[in-house]
């Protein structure tokens, strides 16, 4: 039974593939799209840590004479891996949004579509804010030692700025393709669930709720993940015990954190469950959940913004998105249940795979 039910969905999937020639064009685009800009990504990442190691050689290497002037690359070195952990992040994001559009195109879910494109310009207005922290750390590594690292250059123009332009030419050709798309699977759901406006709008309630569990668990799990990372510090015996430190944050928030990592990912099992058998207790669960993880990330917030020069502007604005995500999550959660025993259950069928 579940060969048969595995193949019928292989079939099925093959089948919207290659529906029409948009849905084709869609495929292919994000394929491309995934392969060159994580390349591209690649280079950067590969370029700021070739960058990083050289400033640490070159540290280690002079470490009495510039410690007698007064010249520090700590700081800096400690930036720099964020920006490189921020790489990764691009790279598995590429990875996501392959994924996020065959199941757009899968499920037919015209909300889905649209997003893609939006986030598509978003990630490309974040790869700006990563030409704009790399350039910051050169500029400080170079007030921290007058005349060490005069000679170190980005190269922006050969690594940085091709990711910039790829990023956008792919975010205007998905926003094409989804207009295109938007239109097909627009008649397609007419076709399904006919004209009733009252089931129109559960399908629509339910079509953004799954795809905000589809981000969530990206940005969030990612979000939550990245943020064990970042104040891993704080569960070794040398963990910061002052606010003023980068990555201070107390102890009993960090494992705190920790239980909400964890959670994230039974709240999607329970979500998905809880949506497909109209089960109303685990919806109000779900719900319970998501505004912890916003106090969560609230909490994660509020520690991570320092000074302009310590701040990690990424992960803050991360953060900051992450907070959105949980308000909308719970905003929708609460729209699904109130759909419950109106229909809702009939039509599940047409989106609840992946």
């Amino acid at each position: 039974m579940i060969e048969i039910g595995l193949q019928r969905r292989i079939k099925k999937f093959v089948s919207r593939i290659i529906e029409s020639r948009w849905t084709r064009y869609f495929i292919i685009t994000s394929i491309l799209q995934a392969a060159l800009v994580i390349t591209l990504e690649i280079r950067v990442l590969l370029r700021n840590d070739d960058s990083s190691r050289n400033a640490q050689s070159y540290m280690e290497a002079t470490n009495l004479t510039l410690e007698d002037h007064g010249c520090t690359i700590k700081p800096s070195l400690f930036r720099m891996n964020n920006i490189e952990e921020e790489n990764a992040i691009f790279i598995i994001f590429q990875i996501f949004q392959m994924w996020f559009c065959f199941t757009a195109v899968y499920n037919q879910n015209t909300i889905q579509i649209i997003t893609l494109s939006i986030i598509n310009y978003l990630c490309a207005s974040f790869s700006l804010v990563q030409v704009f922290e790399v350039k910051k750390w050169y500029s400080d590594l170079v007030i921290a030692c007058p005349g060490q690292f005069d000679n170190l250059d980005p190269y922006f123009c050969y690594y940085d700025v091709p990711l910039v332009i790829v990023l956008l030419f792919f975010a205007t050709i998905m926003a094409f393709l989804s207009w295109k798309l938007y239109r097909q699977f627009g008649w397609n759901i007419y076709r399904k669930i006919g004209a009733d406006i009252k089931i129109q709008s559960m399908y629509k309630t339910m079509h953004i709720f799954v795809m905000l569990l589809k981000l969530d668990l990206f940005f969030i799990q990612l979000l939550c993940l990245e943020g064990c990372t970042v104040y891993l510090v704080n569960i070794g015996r040398n963990r910061p015990t002052t606010p003023d430190h980068m990555r201070y944050i107390p102890k009993p928030v960090f494992l705190f954190h920790i239980c909400v990592t964890v959670l994230v990912g039974f709240t999607q099992l329970l979500a998905y469950r809880s949506l497909r058998k109209e089960y109303k207790i685990g919806m109000i669960i779900v719900a319970i959940l998501w505004v912890v993880f916003c106090v969560d990330l609230i909490i994660i917030t509020k520690y991570s913004i320092r000074t302009v020069q310590d701040s990690w502007f990424f992960f803050i604005i991360f953060l900051f998105f992450g907070v959105i995500m949980c308000m909308l999550s719970f905003i929708w959660t609460i729209f699904v249940l109130k759909n419950f025993g109106q229909g809702l259950q009939t039509h599940g069928k047409f989106f609840m795979v992946f």
